[in-house]
């Protein structure tokens, strides 16, 4: 009589998965600092909400917690640098309409 095969005894470490939302979050803040200035601010909620769960949940074995960490960052970083854009075109639209303006007047 055959004996059926062994099954090898189960891992005493949790299954390692990746955070879906962290990945995004990393994804977004790249395109976001390179292509689309405003998916900065998507990246930023996507990061910290990913970030917020796997600290949360850390039985649950989420290995990217650092892919959730740059998204975070890229995301403020992108944020900051389409608000410093806005301010800058807004000036120079202001500085530019005013020359008009006194040109106009004399």
């Amino acid at each position: 009589m055959t004996q059926p095969p062994q099954l090898p005894p189960p891992s005493p470490f949790p299954a390692q998965r990746n955070h879906a939302n962290a990945t995004a979050a990393m994804v977004l803040g790249i395109i976001g600092l390179t292509l689309v200035p405003g998916v900065g601010i998507i990246a930023w909620v996507l990061g910290a909400k990913a970030l917020e769960e796997i600290d949360a949940h850390p039985e649950a074995g989420w290995t990217n917690r650092d892919h959730a960490k740059v998204g975070k960052i890229t995301g403020i970083v992108g944020t900051i640098y389409v608000i410093a854009l806005v301010l800058f075109i807004c000036c120079y639209l202001g500085f530019f309409f005013s020359l008009l303006g006194l040109s106009s007047t004399s």
